[in-house]
C-alpha cells in the first residue's frame, strides 16, 4: 500500500514538474500573463493544490519583489512537495527561458536569421493562446463571484472594470499606434498598492469618513500621475507617504481588534532560506572562483532582484542602472543583443537578463571563452532564482503569521478581481506586442491582428466548445501560427 502511495506521489510530482517546464517554454507575455496558465495546469487539470492555496500564493507573489511566475511556482512546489519541490518547481519554470537566452547569445553570430524569424512568428500565436487563458481567468473570476451572491458579482465587475480602465491606456495607444502618453496610465504595481491601501485602511467598510479620506487620497494620487502641475512630485510623494501611514495604521488596528498573530514556528522558513542559500552556493562557486567582476556582479544581481517591483520592463531599467552605468556590461551589448532577446523569448525577464549579463560578462573577462561565459551565466541564473524564491518564502511566512486577521482575509477575497483587471490590460499589451512583432517582420497591422484574432478565436472554440486541454491548444496554436505567418510573409 505504501509503495503504491509513493508511486502515486512520484507520478504527481513528476507531472507537476513537467507542467511547469512546459509553461517555462511557452511563457510569452510576462509574469502576470502566466497566472491563469499556471492555475489551469496545476489547479484545474492536476488538482495538486486548491484554488484558495493558489490565490494565496498569487497574493504573496504580487506584493513580493522578484520574478512573479517563479515565486508562484515556488509557493506551489513548497505546498505540494516541501523544500525539494519548492526549488525544483522554481527551476522548472525559470530554466527554459534562461537556457534559450544564453544559447541564443552563444549562437548569435552563427544563427541563421530565418530561425529568428520563425521564433518571432511563433511568439504571435503563443501570445494569442495566452490571451485566451487571460479571458478565461476573468470569466471564471466573475462566475465565482456570481455564484456567491449578486451583490458580490456587481462589486467584482466594478473592481475589474476600474482596474482595467486605470491600467489599459498604454496598451490601447500601442494597438492604435498613437504617440504620447495616455491621460491615465497606472502600472500594475501602482494599482496593487492603491488597492492594498484601500483595503487595509477601510477594511471594506465604506462609510462617509472612509470614502472621503481614501477616495481623496487615491484620486489625488492618480491626478499626480496623470497631470503636470507645480510641485507635482512633492505632492505625489506626500500622498504616497500618507497612504502608507494610513495603511499601516489600518493593519495595526486590525491586529488590535482581531487579537494576536497566529503562532507559526520560524523553523520551516529558516530551513527554506538555508536551502536557497545552498542552492545558490552550489551553482555559483565555479564562477566565483574565477574571480574578476563576478562577486560584484552577483551582489548587484541580488540587490537588483529584491528591488524589482513592477514587472519585467521595470527590471530592465533597474538592470541598466546596476550593470550598464557601473560598467559591468557595455551599453551596446545590453541594448543591442540582450534586451531584444529577453523581450522576444519566453520566461522571466529578470532570470533571462541576469543569465544573459552573466554570459556576456564571463565571455568578455575570459577573452572569448564560451565555457566561462556559461559558468557566470549559471551563477547569474542562480542569483535570480535564489533572490526571488528566498524573499518570497520570507514574505509568505509573514503573511502566514497574520493571515487570520480580517484585513488579510479581505485581501484574499478581492485579489482575484484586481488581478483579473490587470490581466485584461496584459491581454491588450499582448495584442500590441504582436502588432510590433508583425511590423518588424514586414507585415501590415491588419495582418498581424488577423493572425492573432484567428488563433485567439480558435483557442476559445477549443476551450469552451470542444473542452480541450492546454496541450491541444498549444499544439494547434503553434501549427496554425507557423502556417499563417509564413504564408503572410510569402505574400509580402
Amino acid at each position: 500500500m505504501k509503495e503504491k502511495e509513493n508511486k502515486k506521489s512520484f507520478k504527481s510530482e513528476f507531472g507537476m514538474m513537467l507542467a511547469l517546464l512546459k509553461i517555462g517554454f511557452i511563457g510569452f507575455g510576462g509574469g502576470s500573463a502566466l497566472i491563469p496558465v499556471i492555475e489551469k495546469e496545476v489547479v484545474e487539470e492536476r488538482s495538486l493544490v486548491t484554488e484558495e492555496e493558489f490565490d494565496k500564493d498569487v497574493l504573496v507573489a504580487s506584493i513580493t519583489p522578484g520574478a512573479l511566475p517563479m515565486e508562484i511556482s515556488t509557493g506551489l512546489g513548497k505546498r505540494a512537495y516541501g523544500v525539494g519541490g519548492m526549488i525544483a518547481s522554481a527551476l522548472m519554470l525559470a530554466f527554459p527561458g534562461a537556457l534559450i537566452t544564453v544559447a541564443m547569445l552563444v549562437a548569435m553570430s552563427r544563427l541563421h536569421s530565418g530561425i529568428l524569424t520563425q521564433i518571432e512568428i511563433l511568439s504571435i500565436g503563443i501570445s494569442a493562446f495566452i490571451a485566451c487563458l487571460l479571458t478565461e481567468y476573468s470569466r471564471k473570476t466573475l462566475a465565482e463571484a456570481r455564484a456567491e451572491s449578486k451583490g458580490r458579482w456587481k462589486r467584482a465587475v466594478v473592481i475589474l472594470a476600474g482596474v482595467f480602465l486605470l491600467t489599459c491606456g498604454k496598451a490601447i495607444y500601442g494597438i492604435l499606434g498613437l504617440e504620447g502618453t495616455p491621460l491615465v496610465h497606472l502600472s500594475t504595481l501602482q494599482v496593487l498598492g492603491v488597492s492594498m491601501f484601500g483595503i487595509l485602511y477601510t477594511h471594506c467598510k465604506f462609510n462617509p469618513k472612509n470614502l472621503a479620506i481614501s477616495g481623496g487620497l487615491i484620486l489625488g494620487y492618480i491626478a499626480c500621475l496623470s497631470f503636470d502641475f507645480p510641485y507635482e512630485q512633492y505632492i505625489c510623494n506626500g500622498l504616497k507617504f500618507a497612504m502608507i501611514i494610513l495603511a499601516v495604521w489600518g493593519l495595526v488596528r486590525s491586529i488590535l481588534e482581531d487579537g494576536q498573530k497566529k503562532k507559526v514556528s520560524p523553523k520551516k522558513m529558516l530551513q527554506e532560506e538555508a536551502a536557497w542559500i545552498l542552492f545558490f552556493v552550489v551553482l555559483s562557486v565555479p564562477a566565483i572562483l574565477y574571480g574578476g567582476n563576478v562577486p560584484e556582479f552577483l551582489g548587484q544581481g541580488f540587490l537588483s532582484s529584491i528591488l524589482s517591483f513592477g514587472g519585467g520592463d521595470a527590471y530592465l531599467s533597474v538592470a541598466d542602472g546596476m550593470f550598464v552605468n557601473s560598467g559591468i556590461i557595455e551599453k551596446a551589448d545590453f541594448y543591442g543583443h540582450l534586451v531584444p532577446l529577453v523581450n522576444l523569448l519566453p520566461g522571466s525577464i529578470l532570470c533571462k537578463t541576469l543569465s544573459g549579463i552573466g554570459y556576456l560578462l564571463g565571455f568578455e573577462m575570459s577573452s572569448g571563452n564560451i565555457l566561462t561565459g556559461c559558468l557566470v551565466a549559471l551563477a547569474g541564473f542562480a542569483c535570480s532564482v535564489m533572490a526571488s524564491g528566498g524573499v518570497f518564502c520570507l514574505v509568505a511566512y509573514i503573511y502566514e503569521c497574520f493571515e487570520s486577521l480580517r484585513v488579510f482575509r479581505l485581501l484574499s477575497r478581492w485579489i482575484r478581481p484586481i488581478i483579473a483587471g490587470t490581466l485584461l490590460t496584459v491581454m491588450l499589451s499582448l495584442f500590441a506586442q504582436n502588432i510590433s512583432t508583425g511590423t518588424k517582420l514586414g507585415l501590415q497591422v491588419f495582418v498581424s491582428l488577423g493572425i492573432t484574432a484567428v488563433i485567439y478565436g480558435m483557442n476559445l472554440v477549443l476551450l469552451y466548445v470542444l473542452k480541450k486541454k492546454n496541450g491541444m491548444l498549444i499544439f494547434c496554436s503553434i501549427a496554425v501560427t507557423l502556417i499563417l505567418g509564413n504564408v503572410a510573409l510569402m505574400l509580402v
